[in-house]
């Protein structure tokens, strides 16, 4: 069986998960193959930033892949982010898709069919309208009620400010941030989106039950 003990430092890791696909860990019917253990794999690798396909390749993380991942993926992905601290433009480039992905996963959980030319504005808003987090769905009379609105409304404006700058710098390793981005200020926008992308998905759980 493979130990995946064995399988070192995420930087070390191209020539030994190619050592893993020629012993046949990857290989449906192998003895060696656990499909338990490559998934404990896939998890480990995506908290370090890359990521382990089924049959054995290794790349960089990137967008989220819900059709294998789902709400999995999307919580190694915030989890991943949070911790990150090299590389701010990608970080900013991968935060968008994050967020892109968890829009869709909320509409697919109510059973929302969308069009692939939706554009992550109305992505946004009909998530948002599905669990109730629109600022115009807030009793604004109630007992701190405008105070929820105004941060319901800055919710958004961080999610819509990450894809813009991500459309500024694009997601490739070594790419510069938009003029007047520090560093710092790159991964204070990559922490407040998973903030907000967090909070999408434990409204969700909430409201279905989890």
């Amino acid at each position: 069986m493979c130990k995946w003990a064995s399988c070192g430092e995420p930087n070390q890791d191209s020539v030994r998960a190619a050592r893993l696909r020629a012993g046949g860990c990857f290989t449906d019917g192998a003895y060696t193959h656990d499909p338990q253990l490559v998934r404990a794999a896939q998890r480990a690798f995506s908290r370090a930033g890359w990521q382990l396909s089924d049959d054995g390749v290794l790349s960089i993380a990137g967008v989220v892949d819900l059709s294998t991942g789902g709400r999995e993926a999307l919580d190694d992905q915030l989890e991943r982010l949070r911790r990150a601290v090299d590389d701010p433009a990608l970080l900013l480039g991968t935060a968008k898709d994050l967020l892109e992905a968890i829009a869709k996963f909320v509409l697919e959980e109510f059973g929302v069919s969308i069009s692939s030319r939706v554009d992550f504005g109305e992505l946004w808003y009909l998530a948002r309208e599905r669990l109730g987090v629109l600022p115009q769905q807030v009793d604004g009379g109630a007992l701190g009620g405008h105070q929820i609105k105004a941060i319901l409304q800055s919710s958004w404006k961080i999610a819509e400010q990450v894809n813009e700058l991500r459309w500024l710098q694009g997601t490739g390793h070594g790419r510069t941030l938009p003029t007047g981005v520090s560093p710092e200020m790159a991964l204070l926008v990559v922490r407040e989106a998973c903030s907000v992308g967090e909070f999408m998905l434990t409204t969700l759980d909430r409201q279905m039950g989890r």
